[in-house]
């Protein structure tokens, strides 16, 4: 057996796991934008413990004030996550959610 087959299979196999991340991530997505609380909730915790962007927190407590009319758990993260950015950067959230997400 060649060397580099496994190597071949292990890149492939990664590769249709990030397709499936990818469209679960769509999905998901599509359900917060529609409304679904649930979905609403997830997106703010991706967002909350996602890495690589550096106004995360931003997004995610829009996400959670979202959905926390909907939610005692996001209204509790919404709370928390609020407390941990300065009053601009609530701002920033609160801006973001208007212009990206529309009416909760």
């Amino acid at each position: 057996m060649k060397r580099w087959i496994p190597g071949v299979a292990a890149l492939t196999l990664c590769l249709f796991c990030l397709q499936v991340a990818d469209a679960g991530l769509r999905s998901l997505r599509r359900a917060a934008h529609g409304g679904a609380p649930k979905a609403e909730l997830k997106l703010g915790e991706l967002y909350q413990y996602g890495v690589g962007r550096p106004d995360h927190l931003i997004h995610a407590l829009a996400w959670y004030e979202r959905a926390a009319p909907k939610s005692a758990r996001a209204a509790e993260l919404a709370r928390q996550t609020a407390a941990l950015l300065t009053p601009s950067e609530r701002q920033r959230a609160a801006a973001w959610a208007k212009g990206r997400l529309g009416p909760p």
